[in-house]
């Protein structure tokens, strides 16, 4: 596409053409408008808003041809132009695309400190997941937070990672300020896949949030969870915002992600080993802390087996896409997208969600019309 036209307008790319420019339809300019400039504050639309530049550099797909680049909770819906351009169609809200549910669903979950008769504490894991870390509640002027390796359950990840958090943070707090009742840290539990792109993107998402917010955090990555930090540190060397801003407010970014303090306890996966962890972390921003080897775990650790054997060491209504609501009422519309992304904090009008980009999944088969 040469520019834009009466039908599609422009909400990511430049004239220097590198990498593919993203147009929207003109009835859903507003919409899409109003997700990027709220998105710093909303998990949901920060993916959202991650997706739509993704796009640039990964759309794929015949010309002419319904594709979808599917996240969290929802789907875009696009196209290749003649020129290789995309053409968003719309949103997809869809609870198929939701993180699949259960006791051990991968996710942010809260671990809680709880008194216990007969035991000085106990730290309980939360069954439902959250949408984004609660960063007003600290320890010492920080927020804590852990990125798990393999466990048996989140249950059993979030009773023994207080334990590394307080060894990796020991010089900063006591371990009698930490274990309160009340207290919690925010757990990023996986289960398995820590390859996932998915499992990545979400995990950048929350870092985002954090450093717009200005929000000291100090993480203590765990395991094969090392593996998920290093792939969503390599995303945040070139952007710590999901979608493109002015260089002031990148350097100001840049200065907020040195308020987030990273700690790998026995990290395991490629790029893992300890002079890596460290010189990514710098380059990046992260505020490094250091990174402990278990000396025994010398099938799954380089820096570990390095040692053991005296080696080198290892470096490391119903609603159409065309903006016309139809029988489908408001209230409706709401309730499928909450229950689509359990986006109860998106604070967005019912008004809003008849903007006519929102495709809501009982009336997909019926109702889309690309």
């Amino acid at each position: 596409m040469q520019g834009e036209s009466n039908t599609w307008k422009l909400i990511s790319g430049s004239s220097d053409r590198i990498g593919r420019n993203i147009y929207i339809l003109h009835t859903q300019q507003s919409a899409w408008q109003q997700i990027v400039r709220g998105h710093q504050d909303n998990y949901y639309l920060t993916s959202v808003v991650r997706a739509i530049h993704a796009l640039r550099s990964s759309a794929v797909g015949r010309m002419f041809r319904s594709e979808k680049i599917i996240f969290d909770g929802a789907a875009i819906h696009y196209q290749l132009d003649g020129d290789g351009d995309v053409l968003i169609m719309g949103l997809e809200v869809n609870s198929d695309y939701k993180p699949k549910g259960g006791r051990q669903a991968t996710g942010l979950y809260q671990v809680q400190c709880e008194e216990v008769q007969g035991r000085p504490h106990k730290w309980t894991t939360a069954q439902d997941y959250e949408s984004r870390m609660p960063l007003s509640h600290r320890w010492n002027n920080s927020h804590y937070a852990a990125v798990s390796g393999k466990f048996e359950s989140k249950e059993d990840a979030g009773s023994m990672l207080i334990n590394h958090i307080s060894k990796a943070y020991r010089a900063g707090v006591k371990e009698h300020d930490i274990n309160r009742q009340g207290n919690h840290y925010s757990l990023y539990w996986q289960n398995g896949n820590h390859k996932s792109d998915k499992q990545r993107d979400h995990l950048v998402s929350l870092i985002q949030q954090a450093v717009a917010s200005g929000a000291r955090v100090n993480w203590l990555v765990h395991g094969e969870g090392a593996t998920t930090f290093v792939r969503a540190m390599q995303a945040l060397e070139n952007r710590l915002s999901p979608a493109p801003v002015a260089p002031a407010r990148e350097k100001e970014l840049r200065e907020n992600l040195k308020l987030q303090t990273v700690y790998f306890s026995n990290p395991r996966g490629k790029e893992t080993g300890k002079n890596t962890l460290e010189a990514l972390s710098k380059k990046v921003g992260f505020d490094y802390l250091g990174t402990n080897i278990n000396p025994g775990d010398v099938f799954h650790n380089p820096d570990a087996r390095s040692a053991t054997f005296g080696k080198g060491g290892a470096v490391i209504g119903a609603i159409t896409l065309s903006g016309a609501a139809g029988t489908l009422g408001a209230d409706d519309i709401l309730k499928s997208f909450t229950q689509a992304v359990n986006a109860e904090t998106l604070g967005w009008s019912a008004a809003t969600l008849v903007a006519g980009y929102f495709v809501v999944r009982d009336k997909i088969k019926t109702n889309s019309g690309y």
